[in-house]
């Protein structure tokens, strides 16, 4: 082998070495500014806070704010698996924990605001409990914590078989998010006084044009063919495949987010109006 040769072959591993920290940079880059959505139902909510319910803000608007924020965190940290299962992107993994984190936060949050401001009578237990959609919130924040307390590599050694048992419990926490949100909101008809389109801004229906999609994805066959057709360098096969329930999500998420910032800027505009 001639000293060109044996150049060429020294430089591959340190081109390899340097595509693959700047690869690392990227996707931590990428992490970094995913993680971020979370705090914006905090930032919104934080004026009704500091000023102690001034112009009852919290009270008329802190349900949909906090509430709507929490439904995304936890669509967020579910949707994870199926985006790994449609484009292999195992780097994203951490937001499923991150986004199920703060689903639980805001979730607490949620629940202690409404706690203390909310009109509902029976004191705080009637606050929390005391009408079918207020004790589905409250029964999904209490199975919440266990399931994102033990999501860590320490807990699973512990509990051993246990483990796969309890983190199941998060499809039992997916189904009661749906149940409350059509508790709280009940049916509405196709359409309606304003643009006709009543159920595309109603959370229930959000939240089941989110959920089959997710569901889709996550059925053992579903997984078994895409993963398939992806090893065969077919990708655009699953692409056009799932076009439709991508464009149906999508446009969910597109209603959800609208409403969480349409009402959000409203809590956070009628505190500096206060001010």
């Amino acid at each position: 082998m001639g000293r060109s040769d044996v150049a060429v072959a020294d430089a591959k591993p340190r081109q390899y070495y340097e595509f693959s920290a700047i690869t690392i940079k990227k996707r931590s880059l990428a992490l970094f500014f995913l993680r971020l959505p979370v705090f914006v139902p905090i930032i919104l909510t934080i004026p009704g806070w500091v000023s102690l319910n001034a112009k009852d803000t919290l009270t008329i608007t802190e349900a949909t704010v906090l509430g709507s924020g929490g439904i995304l965190c936890l669509y967020g940290a579910l949707s994870i698996t199926p985006i790994i299962t449609l484009t292999g992107a195992q780097w994203i993994a951490p937001l499923r924990r991150w986004y199920g984190i703060w689903f639980a936060v805001i979730g607490l949050a949620d629940t202690t605001t409404a706690a203390i401001t909310t009109d509902f009578a029976g004191g705080v237990f009637g606050r929390l409990a005391g009408h079918t959609f207020l004790l589905t919130g409250f029964f999904i924040i209490t199975l919440a914590f266990p399931v994102l307390a033990t999501a860590n590599t320490p807990a699973q050694r512990k509990l051993g078989k246990y483990w796969k048992r309890l983190q199941r419990m998060t499809y039992v926490i997916w189904f009661f998010a749906v149940v409350h949100l059509l508790l709280l909101d009940g049916f509405k008809p196709f359409g309606g006084p304003e643009d006709g389109l009543a159920p595309f801004h109603q959370r229930f229906y959000q939240a089941v044009a989110v959920s089959i999609p997710l569901i889709v994805l996550r059925l053992p066959p579903v997984r078994r063919w895409v993963t398939e057709q992806r090893a065969q360098g077919r990708q655009w096969v699953v692409w056009a495949t799932f076009a439709p329930l991508i464009v149906f999500y999508l446009t969910a998420m597109v209603f959800i987010i609208n409403n969480e910032f349409f009402i959000g800027m409203q809590l956070f505009q009628l505190q500096a109006i206060e001010d």
